[in-house]
């Protein structure tokens, strides 16, 4: 695990991102902080990208589509940066202007992971970072939660997760490996705003380590 304590105790309404490979039990960990969180009753609202509003929702639907998935690099980055640019404005900023701590399901971590390195675009990775900044602008995310295990853990638990039905879970290995590059790229890129937590132990004991960081960083 890697964390900055000044980022755990950051004082403003916190923006979290959970990502991570297909298979790496993001989506396990969300549930389950979603529901302590209900039981808790704290100020917290989940969402997801791309989608969390209408029309970022319906490019959902259009980058999920067979026409979307097999879309080039660069139509697949403009996608998720349109449905983040309509995310931020309609759902974001008004939930942190309230006083509501945001966590999502995915945000621009995937897209440098998935957009550039498993689509081999490098040429968009300055891009990347200039979008970050001009969509962000002052309300990029305050912490991100980067679920990682090693490429052959994740596509083996694609495979066996009957819920899973997109391409990507199908993909050969060395996909997955390249989307692991990406994440560490980005670990690399903003190594003061994540936390790498080990996906391989068991989902509970993961759990109370995440519950204790997103604590900490919220001020519970």
């Amino acid at each position: 695990m890697l964390y900055s304590k000044e980022i755990i105790m950051k004082q403003q309404v916190p923006f979290i991102v959970f990502d991570g490979m297909d298979g790496s039990g993001k989506g396990t960990q969300m549930r389950l902080l979603e529901e302590r969180s209900q039981k808790e009753q704290r100020k917290i609202v989940f969402t997801r990208e791309p989608g969390g509003v209408p029309l970022a929702e319906e490019l959902r639907t259009v980058f999920k589509s067979p026409l979307g998935m097999q879309a080039d690099a660069l139509t697949q980055f403009l996608l998720m940066w349109a449905a983040r640019n309509e995310w931020m404005k309609k759902f974001v900023i008004p939930q942190v202007t309230n006083g509501f701590v945001v966590c999502t399901d995915r945000s621009d971590s995937s897209t440098l992971a998935y957009q550039v390195y498993a689509k081999e675009a490098h040429e968009l990775e300055d891009e990347f970072w200039r979008m970050r900044r001009l969509v962000f602008a002052k309300h990029e995310p305050s912490l991100y939660v980067i679920l990682d295990v090693p490429a052959e853990t994740a596509r083996e638990r694609s495979l066996a997760d009957s819920t899973h039905t997109s391409d990507f879970d199908v993909a050969p290995l060395g996909w997955y490996e390249s989307v692991r590059t990406g994440f560490q790229a980005f670990v690399k890129g903003l190594p003061d705003k994540v936390v790498v937590i080990d996906g391989t132990r068991i989902p509970l004991q993961i759990h109370e380590e995440i519950y204790s960081i997103i604590a900490r960083h919220c001020g519970w």
